[in-house]
């Protein structure tokens, strides 16, 4: 069996090495990436793209969108599955912003853009302002800023029950 406190203490690769992406599979890639760049506004990497994927960059990081004929490649065909507004979400994209308004913002994009509110904007028992809302495809993802509106209350969560 593997030391595993021996790989944590001594990591494989020096960390500037690698930049953080996220890939989200999908059946329209174009619709999908048009989707994101209108609420992050980030940059296409058009010589990135296929027919059956595209890339955002922002801030150090890429949001991918692998379509259908990605999951055969990958060895994944058995794991396809496809998304309706009650599946369950398997992973969440958070992005960070740096004040509420722009959570309101956006709020109000989703749905003109396609997608729908899960739920928000609303404080968090940890202090923050979230939305919480469907991609066109159901994905979920997740606006977060470190600020609230004043006068917006901090819910308390009994996490004991």
């Amino acid at each position: 069996m593997p030391d595993l406190k021996r790989s944590v203490d001594t990591p494989m690769a020096s960390a500037d090495k690698f930049q953080p992406m996220h890939n989200i599979f999908c059946d329209d890639v174009e619709k999908q990436k048009q989707f994101y760049a209108a609420i992050l506004g980030w940059d296409d990497i058009p010589e990135a793209s296929s027919p059956i994927y595209r890339v955002l960059q922002g801030n150090g990081f890429q949001l991918a969108f692998n379509g259908v004929p990605a999951y055969e490649l990958l060895g994944l065909k058995d794991r396809e599955r496809r998304r309706t507004s009650t599946s369950s979400a398997g992973t969440m994209v958070t992005f960070v912003v740096e004040d509420w308004a722009t959570v309101d913002e956006i709020a109000h994009k989703v749905p003109e853009l396609g997608g729908s509110i899960v739920k928000g904007p609303f404080a968090t028992y940890y202090g923050q302002w979230q939305l919480v809302f469907n991609d066109p495809e159901f994905n979920i993802a997740r606006i977060t800023a470190m600020t609230i509106p004043e006068g917006a209350e901090i819910p308390v969560v009994n996490f004991d029950t």
